[in-house]
């Protein structure tokens, strides 16, 4: 889209100073096409508490999850690895409209992580992203698709959009 921005910076006068840095999260995010046509997204959660990984495998024809693991490289609690096979219960969503509660249901909640769950909802809106250009003949994440005209992809990706933003709120 538009690489036009009418954000200025804040005045110096505006700006709350900083004390100091206390935390910092880092969730990472990669998306790879495998030899076998599938979209593999491979997410990172980091803080000072936690190293959680979450692989994901999606069928770009039918937005289905294919194959999920997680592990737990460093967390705060012994129980926590424990959580980590709950990944595999995302096997079998669809990315389509309402995926986010199923995937509160299936890894979030008292009986899930709260961390994983956040990760899973990264991952699947990201991977809804790439797969956009896909349904249109381009491919996963396709150049080809991303650079044309605004107008184009607008119109190509407005349904699939529909609400989901500013840009693409439906007008009465």
């Amino acid at each position: 889209m538009s690489n036009k921005s009418s954000n200025t910076e804040i005045p110096y006068s505006e700006r709350i100073p900083v004390k100091r840095l206390v935390s910092k999260r880092d969730i990472g995010i990669e998306a790879f096409e495998l030899v076998n046509g599938n979209l593999m997204i491979e997410a990172t959660f980091l803080d000072p508490y936690h190293l959680i990984r979450l692989n994901l495998h999606i069928e770009p024809d039918s937005k289905t999850i294919v194959a999920a693991i997680s592990e737990f490289g460093n967390y705060p609690h012994a129980q926590c690895p424990s959580i980590a096979k709950k990944a595999k219960s995302l096997v079998g969503l669809q990315i389509k409209r309402g995926i986010i509660k199923e995937i509160l249901k299936a890894v979030g909640g008292c009986d899930g992580c709260v961390h994983l769950k956040e990760l899973a909802i990264d991952s699947i809106n990201f991977a809804a992203t790439t797969l956009i250009g896909y349904d249109f003949g381009f491919g996963l994440m396709n150049r080809e698709f991303n650079q044309q005209e605004e107008s184009k992809i607008f119109e190509k990706s407005k349904n699939v959009l529909k609400n989901t933003c500013f840009v693409y709120k439906q007008k009465d």
